[in-house]
């Protein structure tokens, strides 16, 4: 994802999710590529998210690779046919899983690239959250997420990190996460369309 400075961020290594409708497997790998380094950003603090994000990650590719697929949609297909895809351990309830943890990050994406100095990670994060896990996570996940937004590093250090250590660029990463959200969205309406019409989710 090329920026007009030409400054190289955390969200540059997003490439353009072009065959959204199709959902190819490598187009999913991109995406969940993403998802997977942004949370590893974070280190300890997020370690519940990305534990959580790989195992579903794991799920996914288990499925795929056991069933040969090329694409989400015929994952899904050859699941539901041999009545797998509301298993645990399936690809299917991995994907809904990651469709969800897409949407927290997709929020949380949003309310960074319109903060300022005077927010702080946990407002950030919180109504991210709010807008997204919170409406499927029961009542002792919520207080377990409620617990890790207490040890956020400051928003200035994740801004740093997502500047990849260069100084001066707070402008173009908020930028950046903004047009990362842009860019991530089709991608996980299309995987709701997806898991809606698989009844594995439930518009909220």
């Amino acid at each position: 994802m090329a920026n007009d400075r030409g400054v190289v961020t955390f969200f540059s290594r997003l490439t353009d999710l072009q065959d959204v409708n199709y959902m190819s497997i490598q187009t999913f790998t991109n995406a969940s590529t993403l998802l997977s380094d942004f949370f590893n950003l974070w280190g300890s603090r997020m370690a519940l998210v990305k534990s959580d994000v790989e195992g579903n990650i794991r799920k996914v590719t288990n499925a795929v690779c056991s069933l040969n697929c090329t694409t989400l949609p015929e994952m899904l297909a050859k699941e539901q046919s041999l009545d797998l895809y509301k298993k645990d351990s399936s690809g299917s309830v991995g994907l809904l899983w990651l469709k969800r943890s897409f949407q927290f990050l997709v929020s949380l994406l949003w309310f960074l690239s319109i903060s300022t100095d005077d927010d702080c990670m946990k407002s950030i994060v919180s109504q991210a959250y709010d807008e997204s896990l919170r409406h499927y996570h029961n009542r002792f996940m919520r207080q377990t997420f409620r617990l890790v937004m207490h040890a956020l590093p400051k928003r200035s250090s994740l801004v740093q990190k997502l500047a990849l250590d260069q100084e001066n660029c707070e402008k173009q990463v908020l930028t950046d996460a903004g047009k990362c959200r842009t860019m991530l969205l089709p991608f996980v309406a299309r995987l709701e369309e997806l898991l809606i019409a698989y009844k594995l989710e439930h518009p909220v």
